[in-house]
């Protein structure tokens, strides 16, 4: 074919396609979209109703980190809404529970004071290359949301040093929040504060009521550094230089109430499964007394196991001690990018009018910051892979998949009697 002539037909080509050149660019334009803004389209959010089935008589919900700073600012500012949007699609799962509780990884600093804001720089701790905290009015999107309490003992607590201790009792306390695992010391001396300063204790247990149940939980952390660990004189988290402390924290909490739980930061970030000192932990608090560990830290899922310790058959006054340890409950609300942080769950221990005692598992992802309940057409693949984690290390008796989530019976377990 001659120059003359391919030059003549590219020609013709050009002006026949001309008119259809806006057609071809708007559906090019909207495949290319598909991949960036359909999961919205395939997995639109629906706001949970009837979250709690009438045998329920009290239902205690448990969920994993939680972080309102960094990019989950950025995402609220991006929007226009106040933090606590990062709660909209599980605040109604927390109205229908009768105690709340989470672990809440950073803390509460109003960087917006100009006297705070000139010495925050300071105060950033050195042995540290990441450094969060969440600003001030994230207390009172937890309150909103439904929380009771949250577990403050945990690798990013102090990362402002004695600032994030002051600034976060500054503002949290105002709130009816109880505060777990943090404190300005450790066992501290009746005459250690004067009149104007709160006396608080980094090991001190809360109680409450799960109808006829006393119930006790605490806190700590086995991951932190050097200036995170509260001591008699010294401000800040629990941590396993306290390890003596918790021992007997978790002894006289077993001797004040029914059920101990406690609020367990551990194990090393990303893994895939638990290690060794995670389980020399659980055995060590269940032989103190612990019935249910809720774990956090590793920013992922982890299997949930059953520690027990049978009773020494020489000695009458010895008994058989069982505990359920959630090694990780993952993510909850977290800026966190690759697929694995994304899965998260939401625990749930429920009392039920036929004195059965159960805990059960939402699976749940995170999109946009906001945790939700797993939905639209990957709703399958994502439970399969959420509950297949959860489940890996429990016998087969003891678990059952009942109404889209995961039922462990506790009293079969030898945990919690009905």
């Amino acid at each position: 074919m001659e120059e003359k002539d391919l030059k003549y037909k590219m020609k013709v080509w050009t002006k026949k396609h001309k008119k259809k050149a806006t057609f071809h660019s708007v559906v090019l334009a909207a495949l290319l979209a598909v991949p960036f803004f359909g999961h919205q389209w395939i997995d639109k959010p629906a706001m949970p109703e009837n979250t709690r089935p009438d045998d329920v008589d009290f239902r205690i919900s448990m969920v994993g980190d939680m972080m309102l700073g960094r990019h989950v600012r950025d995402a609220a500012v991006r929007s226009g809404e106040p933090i606590g949007r990062v709660f909209d699609y599980v605040t109604p799962y927390f109205e229908e529970s009768d105690y709340v509780t989470g672990n809440f990884e950073n803390p509460v600093i109003d960087a917006d004071d100009p006297g705070v804001e000139a010495v925050m720089e300071d105060f950033e701790l050195r042995n540290k290359d990441i450094h969060l905290y969440a600003e001030k009015g994230a207390e009172k999107a937890l309150v909103e949301a439904g929380f009771d309490s949250v577990n403050l003992a945990n690798n990013h607590m102090m990362d402002y040093g004695n600032l994030s201790l002051e600034e976060t009792l500054k503002h949290m306390e105002k709130v009816d929040l109880d505060l777990i695992g943090i404190g300005r010391a450790l066992d501290p001396a009746e005459d250690l504060f004067n009149e104007d300063e709160t006396m608080t204790d980094a090991g001190e247990i809360k109680y409450f009521d799960a109808n006829d149940r006393r119930v006790a939980i605490l806190g700590f952390t086995d991951v932190f550094v050097q200036g995170y660990s509260a001591s008699e004189y010294v401000g800040g988290v629990l941590t396993n230089a306290g390890l003596g402390v918790l021992q007997n924290r978790i002894r006289e909490a077993k001797q004040q109430a029914d059920i101990v739980m406690v609020h367990t930061h551990w194990g090393e970030e990303y893994q895939v499964g638990s290690n060794e000192t995670q389980e020399a932990l659980a055995y060590l608090m269940t032989d103190m007394g612990a019935d249910v560990i809720i774990g956090h830290h590793s920013h992922v899922l982890e299997p949930v196991t059953r520690v027990h310790i049978e009773g020494n058959p020489d000695d009458p006054e010895s008994e058989d001690k069982t505990s359920i340890v959630m090694n990780s409950l993952g993510n909850f609300v977290f800026d966190q990018g690759w697929s694995r942080t994304k899965d998260s769950t939401m625990a749930q221990l429920d009392f039920l009018d036929n004195g059965g005692v159960e805990l059960s598992f939402v699976p749940m992802q995170i999109s946009d910051t906001r945790p939700r309940e797993t939905n639209g057409i990957l709703k399958p693949f994502r439970d399969y892979r959420i509950f297949r984690t959860l489940r890996k290390e429990l016998d087969q008796e003891l678990w059952r998949m009942e109404n889209g989530r995961l039922v462990i019976d506790l009293k079969k377990a030898g945990v919690i009697e009905g």
